[in-house]
């Protein structure tokens, strides 16, 4: 368990060194494979209808019509309740349960599955599949760590998508970092780090307005664990000597004054004369894998405490 809590957390680095929208997205579903123990995993999203789900990326060896494939969503499908509720929903045997598509469970061979929604703001936006091919019983570790993995998924989405648009206006760019489900940010090259641009879900998730992170250029060094400020400085000194990428973990402290773990993966920005400029980076709060890893680690402990999934038989 300890080795897939690791991968996981390697995870958020790729997804910040990927650019490809579907290489990234095909790493993601490789990843869930190997995190949750599952035969093969899938990325589908909803179309502006919301009306229907279209496969997008399939791990392994599929039909080549399987990440291509479009289902009808109707009420009471376990998929479309999924995203309504922003839920995982498990059926531990989907072989004939009337929730499951008919065409879906053949095509992906669902004899178990999970569905996982993909959030960005309040909306769900698409769904990542993990699918058993007999009935298996979901334990609350797995799906726990399900729900990191479409974390992933749905940053790796949004922020290849938001790559793309950085040439659109700066009220777009706005718009879009305040969808994505991680910190996208823009600093300083060198320490205190000042911040240039930083997305509104670091107000939701430390507690400190956008307002206060770009009008202190000292807020970084406030906040940052004192024991993980020279990790950070000797990585990011090595990163503008070398190419230009830096992954970091750190631990920041909140508004309440706890202390959150994050995942920080940047590259460096630079002028046309080859100048650093600013570091562009994604943020990603791994407190909670991190807690995962904690607790695994002591004596006697199988399943790390939590709320338990939703388990519908």
């Amino acid at each position: 368990m300890l080795r897939r809590l690791e991968r996981l957390c390697r995870l958020a680095a790729e997804v910040a060194a990927l650019r490809d929208e579907q290489r990234t997205l095909r790493h993601v579903v490789e990843t869930a494979v190997q995190v949750v123990g599952v035969p093969a995993a899938h990325v589908a999203l909803v179309d502006r209808t919301r009306r229907s789900l279209y496969g997008l990326v399939s791990s392994g060896a599929h039909p080549r019509a399987a990440p291509r494939a479009r289902f009808d969503l109707t009420p009471g499908q376990a998929a479309a309740t999924a995203m309504r509720r922003r839920l995982p929903i498990v059926i531990r045997d989907a072989r004939r349960d009337p929730r499951v598509h008919a065409g879906a469970r053949e095509r992906l061979h669902l004899g178990s599955v999970a569905y996982l929604p993909l959030l960005a703001g309040t909306e769900s936006f698409g769904l990542l599949i993990l699918a058993r091919p007999r009935p298996h019983a979901w334990s609350a570790g797995e799906i726990r760590l399900a729900r990191h993995v479409a974390t992933f998924a749905a940053v790796a989405l949004q922020t290849t998508r938001l790559l793309d648009r950085l040439a659109e206006t700066d009220g777009r760019f706005r718009s879009l970092l305040s969808d994505i489900p991680a910190v996208v940010y823009t600093c300083e090259v060198d320490f205190p780090y000042r911040t240039f641009t930083v997305g509104r879900q670091i107000e939701t998730i430390l507690g400190t307005p956008v307002s206060q992170w770009l009008e202190d250029p000292e807020l970084f060094f406030k906040l940052i664990h004192p024991d993980d400020l020279q990790g950070v400085l000797a990585a990011n000194e090595e990163g503008k000597a070398g190419r230009g990428f830096v992954r970091t973990e750190y631990r920041l402290l909140d508004k309440k004054g706890s202390t959150r773990w994050f995942r920080d993966e940047a590259v460096l920005v630079r002028d046309p004369a080859g100048t650093p400029v600013a570091w562009h980076g994604v943020l990603v709060e791994i407190t909670g894998i991190k807690e995962m890893g904690a607790a695994l680690s002591r004596p006697g402990t199988s399943v790390p405490p939590g709320d338990p999934p939703r388990l519908d038989t």
